[in-house]
């Protein structure tokens, strides 16, 4: 899981496409891609096989899951928002069956967006949960480089 922090730049997308293969990821999540829906098409690439994407709103957001070609199992999309904000998928490998749930929470505590996420997994309950991303949290507000106050 990667925040990376906007990919609207091909120099850019293509630098953190060739991390991720180099670093031979069969799944990747990115937060923050910044990307419309046909920009998240850019980011299928010789060993991306699929994209599954919740595009950025106004140019804030966006979520992405990288799926390898080669992937040993399948991945469908089982629902997105429309804020760029989380891909909820359903993931089968070697006959096992959890939901990967990639999201880019807001910076401020925002009681609807956590419902809407709640509400969305909410049809799946007694089946393993991958939560990948950023929840835009910090376990010591001491340690919080943001300058507001937790």
């Amino acid at each position: 899981s990667w925040n990376v922090g906007g990919i609207s730049s091909p120099v850019k997308r293509a630098k953190i496409l060739q991390a991720l293969q180099r670093q031979q990821a069969l799944i990747a999540c990115l937060q923050e891609t910044r990307l419309s829906r046909t920009e998240h098409l850019k980011l299928k690439t010789k060993w991306v096989g699929n994209v599954y994407q919740s595009p950025a709103s106004h140019g804030k957001g966006g979520v992405a899951v990288l799926i390898h070609k080669n992937f040993p199992g399948q991945a469908r999309l089982l629902h997105h928002d429309n804020m760029g904000r989380y891909v909820l998928l359903e993931v089968t490998l070697h006959s096992m069956v959890f939901l990967l749930l990639a999201v880019y929470a807001p910076n401020q505590y925002n009681h609807a967006f956590f419902s809407a996420l709640v509400s969305a997994c909410s049809g799946y309950v007694g089946k393993q949960v991958l939560l990948l991303g950023d929840l835009n949290v910090v376990h010591d507000p001491s340690l919080d480089c943001s300058g507001r106050a937790a």
